[in-house]
């Protein structure tokens, strides 16, 4: 398994240039266009009502999420936990508790933290590309174990025609598929809405 401090140091060299290149929008945080978030958002939110519900954001960037949330309804009480400080630092300054006071965002390592977190809905959008399978696995494992309603993330799927950048991992779908029936039986999973990526809801049995 890939380490902790080599997987931040990949999330570092990555992101850092796109943050500065790009600032705080969809490219800046590794989107290589807003449909590509958005349509993303929009399957990770189906994995229940969450509506009112309370959400753990499990690498939550500049908290792009929470403003996809709130503009269509969302209501609950969010946390964004994100490993990178100058994300964190400019998401606290987007999201003021004048505007956000059910929202906060904390700086933290999630898989050394994840026993302090629990929320209806623990939720992870496009945290995988520079991982490991057995990252990957730590990582649904904790989400699913701070879950008290369901779980859900995405990835990059090996079933795509074209891997590009190739130094991404590209999951098989079956592999962790296979992975997500040792969790749970109750598990649903999406590979219809992008050719690249697919999705996987997690619910208590």
């Amino acid at each position: 398994m890939i380490e902790i401090s080599e997987h931040h140091r990949r999330l570092k060299d990555y992101y850092g240039p796109l943050l500065t290149e790009h600032g705080e929008n969809y490219r800046g945080m590794g989107w290589v266009t807003e449909h590509l978030q958005t349509v993303r958002f929009e399957v990770l939110s189906a994995v229940g009502d969450i509506r009112g519900a309370s959400i753990l954001d499990v690498g939550c960037g500049s908290g792009h999420l929470l403003d996809w949330l709130v503009e269509r309804g969302y209501t609950g009480r969010y946390t964004g936990l994100e490993v990178q400080e100058d994300l964190v630092e400019h998401a606290r300054a987007n999201h003021p508790a004048s505007k956000f006071p059910d929202a906060r965002f904390e700086c933290g390592e999630f898989l050394e933290v994840a026993e302090d977190y629990r929320a209806e809905y623990v939720l992870a959008s496009g945290i995988f590309p520079l991982a490991d399978m057995a990252l990957l696995q730590r990582t649904v494992t904790a989400m699913f174990r701070s879950a008290e309603t369901g779980a859900a993330f995405n990835c990059l799927s090996s079933f795509t025609p074209r891997r590009d950048p190739d130094f991404f991992m590209f999951a098989n779908p079956l592999e962790v598929m296979a992975f997500c029936t040792g969790l749970t039986k109750a598990f649903l999973f999406r590979h219809d809405y992008l050719p690249q990526d697919f999705t996987v809801y997690l619910y208590p049995e």
